[in-house]
Formats: C-alpha cells, sequence, structure tokens
C-alpha cells in the first residue's frame, strides 16, 4: 500500500545547519556572517586570480568575489555553504510558496538573515538587465543550459562560468563544490564541505548493508495512452547518488544510453520490453499523485518486477523531486534520511508515493 511522506523540516534545519558548521570548522576558516577575514592567509586569497576551464572556453577571475550572482540550479546552495550570500539568483524548480527552496531558504535565513533578490525570469534567456542591477563581480551557471551567445553577453557583465562541458551537467555533486569552491577561492573549504557530506553518504549506506549490489532504474512516471517508460542515465545525478548507497544501475543502461537523442541525461524504454529490464528497485518521480498511482496501476508496468513486487518509490512534491535531482552539500542532509528510508522500505515490499 502506497502512504504519503510528511517533511520534518525542523529537525533537518537543525541537522543541515550543524553538518555545514562542522565542515566549515575542519576547514579552520569559517568566518561569523557580516564579519571581514582578517588573516594574511584570507588577504592573499582575495587577491589570487583564478582560471575557470570549461565549454566556452576559460573565465579569468581576478580577485576573491564579493557579489555573486547565480543562474539554474544547485550553484546557490554551494555558494552559499561555501561562506558567501549570493546577491541575486534566479528562481528555480522546486521551490515553495516563496522561490525559494526550503533547505537554502532555512540555511541562508540562520547564516546570512536575508535572502537573495530573485532573479525575474524572461522568455528570452538570462535576465540581462536585473543581472547587471545587481552589480555582480562573478556570475555563476554551471547547472544550466546557457548558449554562447548568451554567455558572451553575461560575460559583459561580470567574469561567467557556465557548464563545463555539456548543457545540464554539472558532474558529480562533489565536482560542482570544487568548481564553485575554486572560483570563490574556497579550495579548502569546498574540500571540507565535501568530505562531511561523503561521511553522512557512507553513514547512511553502512546502515543499510542491504542495499549493496542491488540493481535499479530511475525513471518517471507514465503518460496516459504512453508507451514508454523515461528512464535517467548513468550520469544523472539521481542515478549517481543512488548508486553511492550502494545500489547497482540496472545491466540495461548501456541499452538505454545507445537510444538517447543527443546530450539528453534521458531516454525511454518500450513498455513491452520492460520485463527484459532488470531491476530490483525502481525510483521515480512525476508531477502529480495522480500520475504515481497511474503508472502502477498500469497493466503492463505493474508486471515488471520491482513493481509487482512493491520495491518502487514515487515522488510527487516538487521539493522532493529537486532536492534528489539537483543534490548539493545542502540539499543532500535535507533529503537523504527520508530518501534512504523509503529505499529500505521498497526493498521489503512496501512501496511509497511521496506527497507534501
Amino acid at each position: 500500500m502506497t502512504h504519503a511522506s510528511a517533511r520534518p523540516r525542523t529537525r533537518r534545519r537543525v541537522a543541515l545547519a550543524a553538518a555545514i558548521a562542522a565542515a566549515l570548522s575542519l576547514a579552520g576558516c569559517a568566518t561569523p556572517a557580516g564579519t571581514e577575514p582578517s588573516t594574511s592567509a584570507s588577504t592573499a586569497a582575495s587577491t589570487a586570480t583564478v582560471t575557470i576551464e570549461h565549454a566556452y572556453g576559460g573565465t579569468v577571475i581576478p580577485h576573491k568575489p564579493q557579489r555573486i550572482v547565480t543562474l539554474g540550479w544547485m550553484t546557490s546552495d554551494v555558494v552559499a555553504a561555501l561562506g558567501t550570500n549570493p546577491v541575486g539568483m534566479e528562481e528555480v524548480w522546486g521551490t515553495d510558496e516563496s522561490g525559494y527552496q526550503p533547505w537554502f531558504e532555512e540555511y541562508v535565513t540562520e547564516q546570512y538573515g536575508e535572502l537573495p533578490t530573485l532573479i525575474p525570469p524572461t522568455e528570452d534567456g538570462p535576465n540581462y538587465e536585473a543581472i547587471m542591477a545587481l552589480q555582480p563581480d562573478l556570475i555563476l551557471s554551471l547547472y544550466s543550459g546557457i548558449t554562447d551567445v548568451e554567455y558572451e553577453r553575461l560575460s559583459e557583465i561580470a567574469p561567467t562560468v557556465p557548464y563545463l562541458e555539456r548543457p545540464w551537467d554539472a558532474g558529480t555533486w562533489q565536482d560542482l563544490t570544487r568548481v564553485v569552491g575554486r572560483a570563490m577561492s574556497e579550495d579548502a573549504r569546498a574540500e571540507a564541505l565535501i568530505a562531511d557530506t561523503e561521511g553522512q553518504i557512507a553513514d547512511l549506506a553502512a546502515a543499510h548493508p542491504e542495499f549493496e549490489g542491488k540493481t535499479f532504474v530511475w525513471g518517471l512516471t507514465l503518460d496516459e495512452g504512453g508507451t514508454d517508460l523515461g528512464v535517467y542515465l548513468s550520469y544523472d545525478p539521481r542515478v549517481r547518488i543512488t548508486e553511492a548507497l550502494g545500489f547497482v544501475s540496472t545491466s540495461a543502461m548501456d541499452e538505454f544510453a545507445s537510444t538517447a537523442e543527443g546530450d539528453n541525461w534521458y531516454s525511454g524504454v518500450s513498455l513491452e520490453r520492460l520485463s527484459d529490464v532488470q531491476a530490483d528497485l525502481f525510483v521515480g518521480w512525476g508531477s502529480g499523485r495522480d500520475q504515481a498511482e497511474y503508472s502502477v496501476q498500469n497493466k503492463v508496468f505493474s508486471r515488471w518486477a520491482p513493481i509487482a513486487a512493491g520495491a518502487y518509490v514515487y515522488y510527487t512534491d516538487a521539493t522532493d523531486a529537486s532536492a534528489i535531482s539537483a543534490p548539493t552539500v545542502l540539499s543532500l542532509p535535507f533529503i537523504l534520511p527520508r530518501y534512504v528510508d523509503d529505499l529500505a522500505a521498497a526493498l521489503r515490499g512496501e512501496p511509497t508515493i511521496a506527497a507534501q
């Protein structure tokens, strides 16, 4: 039987703040909000020149940035966790009524006392006027699809770092943290945050030895009348974080990848061929509980081994889906404890359709 899951925000907020504070203490450079570093090392870092290589060439950052604008997913989390409150950010998918994702809003409010300016969306790409008004000295857009033309226009405003290799792929969450740390001259803090977060993941995996070696597929709900199941590929963040917990991607992953179009991070598999896809577990998301329930009741999908065994989890709340879809050093402590509980229940044959 499926069930709805509640979100214990207060407990997560306390755990999140404690984790970040511990990580920054490990780095030996935590600074109270609103104060200026005074050590010679901090002064040297503030004047260091950094070059970040990316898909459109290289960006020179002449000094430690103070006014950072973030575009796209994920990057704002890392900037905040590394000691700087962004001056502006794009509203991203998976926010609540405030326009901010809850783990970001809670952390930034506690650490800095105010939230970044939300940059109004446009139909034609970045809102250049709104970005210019914020007077940034660095624009970070690592998890985005900005074009070469957009990159050039943004670079006229401030040094801009777009995606490194391909659109909508910031690499692993560790890669993202390191690149942002380098751009901010906060390499030590970045490594401390990575170590702390990896430690949390390792602890959760160790607490669930039943995850080790179990195969899985991460995908979507079915469209009414549709004949394909949408599935995510090996470099998708949802897949990567599930593997980090001890699971192994389905042996059909190479076949999924061979049918993907262009730079897509997803593909599809015919429902009629699902019986050939080996998986002990299925995890997916959709835009509503009705979609998830329609999917698991589909006469073909329902006969697929993980669905028939009740070994599935569906997330239908955009906040939860975005937390696991775009993992960061802030979103992972927020979502992983419940994610792990849901996966463990699914392996026991207790499926979850999680909704707000």
